[in-house]
């Protein structure tokens, strides 16, 4: 089953009825965004009542059909209240973390990121990928669809940087990779930024990492209505962890403790994308019935290296 997923992916064939097409806008800056936001206030509006009407109608775990763009079909995606959150005294679904294809088994953000990277490159099966995680679904799926892809996960002093451990996992510490420079054709860290107190300088080694015209995709936790990034800890110099805000953890598949949260990004991002090199620079929104892209509008981050 999992070879005719990745089948799917790398041929873009779809089954059953006709592929949906997706509206995707791209914002490359903060005053940008305000401009898209008040042309489409009554569209955000008329989606919000949709997605709170979905949670009224069921209180446990339901199922919403949309097309899985990885699996090219019509699917019952699977929803459920884990992580759930109010808005307006209504429990709604957490629908970035949730909404998962019951074949692939990727959830809303992961899907969504597999369409945009397709999208926006023209890799081949031959491209060298880094993926900043190994041990999910959706780095296995690179990893089966461009054979030239690598995964890791940060797994502090207890294995040597560039190396594995005895479960096959490789350490790399984003801020000091072991990879040569102008390596990859694509970097992908998706809401991997967010744990890493001097994101500066991971942003910093993948830009040395990528070749000449490769890009990286990157997803976080982003506050659209904020120019800045919002800084939630940091670590001061004698190493002692300060929390400006409550403390918030986010799941890890190697730490069963979860991973703190250091940031909530705001649109400077993309400053600190063309400070470090990047060129092009933007922020790819989208919000899609169809796809099950859920949950107000979400976005990645993509940016290019002239």
């Amino acid at each position: 089953m999992l070879g005719k997923i990745l089948s799917r992916l790398i041929t873009g064939k779809p089954r059953y009825r006709s592929a949906p097409k997706i509206e995707i806008s791209s914002v490359i800056s903060y005053e940008d965004y305000i401009n898209i936001a008040n042309d489409e206030l009554r569209t955000d509006l008329i989606n919000l009542i949709f997605e709170k009407k979905l949670a009224l109608d069921s209180s446990k775990q339901f199922a919403y059909n949309g097309y899985c763009y990885v699996f090219k079909a019509f699917v019952d995606f699977i929803v459920d209240y884990d992580y759930a959150y109010k808005v307006d005294n209504i429990l709604m679904p957490n629908w970035r973390e949730r909404l998962a294809c019951p074949v692939c088994h990727l959830n809303n953000r992961m899907r969504a990121a597999v369409h945009i990277f397709r999208l926006e490159t023209q890799a081949n099966e031959n491209a060298k990928i880094y993926i900043t995680e190994q041990t999910t679904i959706l780095c296995k799926l690179f990893q089966q669809s461009y054979k030239n892809t690598c995964g890791s996960e940060y797994l502090g002093e207890l294995v040597r940087r560039g190396s594995s451990n005895s479960n096959g996992i490789r350490n790399e510490d984003l801020t000091n990779l072991s990879f040569n420079s102008n390596r990859f054709d694509a970097i992908l860290s998706f809401d991997v930024l967010e744990h890493i107190p001097n994101y500066k300088k991971a942003l910093e080694e993948c830009y040395r990492c990528i070749k000449p015209g490769g890009s990286i995709f990157i997803s976080a936790p982003f506050e659209l209505a904020s120019k800045k990034n919002i800084m939630r800890a940091y670590l001061c110099q004698a190493g002692g962890l300060v929390h400006l805000l409550p403390p918030e953890y986010h799941g890890d598949p190697i730490n069963p403790e979860g991973c703190l949260c250091f940031y909530h990004f705001g649109w400077d991002i993309l400053d600190d994308l063309r400070e470090v090199g990047f060129s092009d620079a933007k922020a790819l929104l989208y919000w899609s019935k169809e796809f099950g892209y859920l949950g107000g509008e979400q976005l990645i981050l993509v940016a290019q290296k002239e």
